[in-house]
Order: C-alpha cells, then sequence, then structure tokens
C-alpha cells in the first residue's frame, strides 16, 4: 500500500506549525498578554492550540489527559505573571510536531480509513481526527492572526 495521502497530511502539518510558529514570532513582550478578551490573548490562543495538539496526538493508553500540565495549569488558571513565552511556546510546537510527523509516517495510506478506537461521533477514521486537529489548529491560528493585526503587526502568515 502507498502512502502518498500518509505525506500529504504530514506536509499539512509540518505546514501549520511553521505557520503557527511565524504568527507567534509576530508578537513582542509588550502585547503577548493583551488583547480583546480574557481569552482572545496572543499566549492563551497559543497555549490552547498546543494543548489541544497535545491531546489529539496522544497515543491511546487509557489514561485521561491533564489539561495544562505543560505549564503548570491551563491558559484559564494561570496568572498572567506565570504564563508562558513565547520562546516555551514554540519550542512546545516543536516537539508536537516531531511528535505527530513521527506517528504518521509509521502508516499507510490505509491505516488513515481505519476506524479509531476513541472515536468522536463526527471523527471516526484517522483521517477525520487528523484533518479535525488541522481544523481548530486553523481556526486558532486564524485568531492569533487577527491579534497580530489588533496589535499593528502583519498576520496571517500562510505561504
Amino acid at each position: 500500500m502507498g502512502n502518498t495521502a500518509v505525506r500529504d497530511l504530514i506536509g499539512q502539518y509540518k505546514h501549520a506549525f511553521r505557520i503557527l510558529v511565524e504568527e507567534i514570532n509576530r508578537f513582542n513582550e509588550t502585547d503577548w498578554l493583551r488583547g480583546f478578551t480574557a481569552f482572545q490573548t496572543p499566549v492563551k490562543q497559543a497555549m490552547h492550540i498546543l494543548d489541544c495538539l497535545d491531546f489529539y496526538s496522544l497515543e491511546d493508553t487509557g489514561q485521561p489527559y491533564h489539561w495544562g500540565h505543560r505549564f503548570g495549569g491551563g491558559w484559564w488558571e494561570l496568572p498572567d505573571d506565570r504564563l508562558p513565552q513565547p520562546k516555551a511556546l514554540i519550542e512546545y510546537a516543536c516537539e508536537l510536531e516531531a511528535r505527530i510527523v513521527k506517528q504518521l509516517a509509521q502508516l499507510n495510506d490505509a491505516d488513515l480509513l481505519k476506524l479509531r478506537d476513541q472515536a468522536a461521533d463526527d471523527q471516526l477514521t484517522v483521517m477525520g481526527h487528523h484533518v479535525y486537529a488541522l481544523k481548530h489548529t486553523m481556526h486558532h491560528h486564524g485568531q492569533l492572526a487577527a491579534l497580530s493585526v489588533y496589535h499593528g503587526h502583519a498576520g496571517g502568515s500562510w505561504d
């Protein structure tokens, strides 16, 4: 069985991580914690994206996922002085990208059509699960891009 679709999916993840890192790098120290609402800040959007990608890419161990484990708490519970800086989130992103690429590289195209053990109602297959993870990531990437423009920077890394 071939792996053309797997290579395409890996390419989409690599692109998503690259533009996410580019977007995170647009923010300076002053605007990293500022935004429209308590959740609509660059740091909290980036934390949410990466925490979700961490969750989506876990091997199915049967163990519960501990949201916010990377930084000692979730975006919703950490005080501003304990929120991570861009460098820490970029390091997290690089680790997650490597983990996801490694997982996908072990698959062939037929594996993408297999049913998942822990399938959600709208994500029955391995492919559906990964499409959802990418869709969620791009939704919040757009929010980061809007925040970048709000703070007077370029926004919307895509190329």
